[in-house]
């Protein structure tokens, strides 16, 4: 990272985005099964395709920062109730279906598609199909078709190693072996460290200046990111500018980025994310080590502004200083890791994360205590004291309705119970003003159907995650931070 006070220094690519969440396909299945139907994508009624009805090939439309149109032609003996594209994208487990439009040609034949806005970012890969409802519910689909998105601005060039394809333009070809020579070399090491033999196909496109790495990449990043891991699609994007020629800036760029793709191979599961401060400390260590961020760290420590590792299992704070300190902070605990628990450790700490493990059973299997015990260690390694925990307090209780009794257990969790159907409130329980006081309410309501259901929308609703990105640092184009 580049030292702070706008000195120059090593420019820094970025963390992973959103890992591909489950969230999408598991709340499609749960309305539809509140709804009494079927989740997105699963035909409802009679699935024959329809008789007479024959379809042209679909065909589609994805280039950057134009609309995405899907479209085709079909014929039929009757007229369509409606149409609908089923679309699958990278980013949701499973189809959505979306109402398309339906006009009529001449010679019997009717006209079907679907414009969105946005195609969304390079190398997106669509895959589609349209449906059409007849009379009676009868149904019939078109045969499926792909579309990826594509950047026709500039005269791509691409050259393939084991792991990566890496797409460029401008520079020569030497240039890009040399950068495909690093990619490769960082996948190898990576690959060793984290204790996996096998890493899937990674796409890398590097871009010449940061207005078309932005526009590549789609809303949401940082405006000062030097580098994106998109782990849905496999891709990597990254700048080097023409001050960066010839300086060690892309090799590190690009290391830094495939270890965030071997990382996310070696963990992926549908179950739980490994928390994002070792996602980032071990992209940042394996690509230029812990030591150009030690600078941050001793300044953190001596103004006081450590954050505990459970502060940065998610985002990281969106500050300059805060954010810089959070990955020196990340890089630490990693390299605190390696030289306590040695190199053996962290194979089986990712290969306990492979398999959906939570925080503390994948520290308890690397090292012997859970994830709270480590970051005391490590904190305790750098001289910190664990702060003060700031957070979210239990409300006060309030007024309470007749019939409701009073738990003596402060903070316990609520368990509601109704008086007895048709018998009165004992005025001797009746409740009284807790407010300040810590009592809890009690009462039990009958369990709805609806509610279990509910309850679990709102806990999968709450675990989307969103990942970070590179910063350039004050003062220099050569200063970059993350």
């Amino acid at each position: 990272m580049g030292a702070l006070m706008g000195t120059p220094g090593p420019r820094l690519p970025h963390p992973t985005l959103p890992r591909t969440p489950i969230v999408a396909a598991l709340l499609g299945a749960i309305l539809a099964a509140l709804l009494g139907g079927a989740p997105p994508g699963v035909a409802v009624g009679r699935v024959a395709a329809a008789d007479g009805v024959s379809f042209d090939p679909p065909s589609a439309t994805a280039v950057l920062l134009q609309p995405l149109v899907f479209r085709d032609t079909f014929r039929s003996p009757q007229r369509p109730l409606r149409a609908e594209l089923i679309l699958t994208t990278p980013y949701v487990l499973g189809a959505t279906v979306q109402a398309a439009d339906l006009t009529s040609a001449a010679g019997g034949a009717w006209q079907v598609g679907v414009t969105q806005p946005d195609a969304g970012s390079v190398n997106t890969v669509y895959r589609y199909a349209f449906r059409v409802t007849l009379p009676g519910g009868v149904m019939a689909t078109s045969p499926s078709g792909t579309v990826t998105v594509a950047d026709p601005r500039f005269a791509w060039q691409a050259i393939s190693g084991p792991t990566i394809t890496l797409h460029w333009y401008g520079e020569s070809g030497s240039t890009a072996r040399g950068w495909l020579q690093a990619g490769e070399a960082a996948v190898t090491r990576a690959a060793t460290a984290f204790g996996i033999q096998r890493v899937a196909h990674l796409d890398f496109f590097i871009y010449g200046a940061s207005k078309p790495f932005f526009d590549a990449i789609g809303a949401g990043a940082n405006a000062d990111a030097a580098g994106v891991y998109l782990p849905a699609t496999h891709t990597a994007f990254g700048t080097v500018l023409p001050s960066d020629l010839g300086s060690s800036w892309p090799d590190q760029e690009i290391a830094h980025e495939v270890a965030h793709h071997v990382f996310e191979v070696a963990t992926h599961n549908p179950y739980h994310a490994p928390p994002f401060w070792l996602d980032e400390g071990l992209a940042v260590y394996y690509s230029e080590g812990p030591g150009p961020r030690s600078a941050d760290l001793r300044l953190g420590i001596v103004q006081g502004r450590i954050i505990p590792l459970d502060g940065l299992s998610g985002a990281f704070p969106a500050t300059t200083d805060a954010f810089a300190l959070s990955y020196a902070e990340a890089v630490s605990a990693v390299d605190f890791f390696l030289r306590t628990y040695g190199r053996t450790a962290l194979p089986e700490l990712i290969a306990t994360y492979a398999h959906g493990a939570t925080d503390d059973e994948a520290f308890r299997a690397a090292t012997g205590g859970n994830a709270a015990a480590f970051d005391a260690a490590w904190l305790a390694a750098i001289g910190v004291s664990p702060p003060p925990a700031y957070g979210p307090r239990p409300a006060p209780a309030g007024p309470l309705p007749p019939g409701w009794s009073i738990s003596p257990t402060p903070g316990a969790e609520s368990a509601f119970e109704p008086p007895l159907s048709g018998r009165a409130a004992d005025p001797s329980t009746a409740p009284t003003d807790t407010v300040g006081t810590g009592a809890v309410a009690s009462r039990s309501v009958p369990a709805a159907p609806l509610l279990p259901a509910l309850v679990l929308l709102a806990i999968i609703s709450s675990t989307v995650a969103s990942g970070g990105v590179a910063r350039r640092g004050p003062g220099s184009p050569g200063g970059w931070r993350r």
